[in-house]
């Protein structure tokens, strides 16, 4: 009987191990959006986003078309989007924690247009670094970055 009391409480620490690691990580919100109308046009043909998985710190949390967003804080500092069977890695976003050259450079780059009061960006404009990860610059305000090939919004809020 004792043996028995033992492997259930030990399994149920595991359990709750277990949902605790694959829960979305604090100051996280993940919305999942309706696919847009892809229905053609006489103008033009439909655009067809990329579906991928996205990972918040390496723990997988949803699938494309999502809006994910962020807090600005010390524990969540990447978002990564993975395709296929073997979890291909095809984007990661660095999220930046203070002011640096990335974000000088921000300012003289490109202009974001300010869309609902977030600062919004492109993916395809952020900063690379030698590794080609996507870099989102500290910003004082909120920041909006959307990709268009994966249908993924991130809202990085302070």
């Amino acid at each position: 009987m004792k043996r028995l009391a033992l492997f259930a409480s030990v399994f149920a620490f595991v359990l709750l191990l277990v949902v605790g690691c694959v829960s979305t990580p604090p100051g996280v919100t993940i919305t999942s959006r309706a696919p847009q109308d892809t229905t053609e046009t006489e103008s033009s043909a439909p655009f067809q986003a990329k579906r991928a998985w996205i990972f918040v710190e390496g723990i997988q949390q949803s699938r494309t078309p999502a809006t994910i967003t962020v807090r600005r804080s010390f524990e969540i500092t990447n978002i990564s989007l993975h395709v296929g069977a073997d979890f291909e890695q095809v984007r990661r976003y660095e999220i930046e924690r203070v002011v640096t050259s990335n974000r000088r450079m921000l300012e003289y780059s490109f202009s974001g247009s300010v869309d609902g009061g977030f600062l919004t960006f492109n993916a395809t404009e952020l900063a690379r670094d030698k590794k080609g990860r996507y870099i989102i610059p500290f910003y004082n305000g909120p920041l909006q970055i959307i990709d268009n090939e994966y249908d993924l919004v991130l809202l990085i809020r302070e």
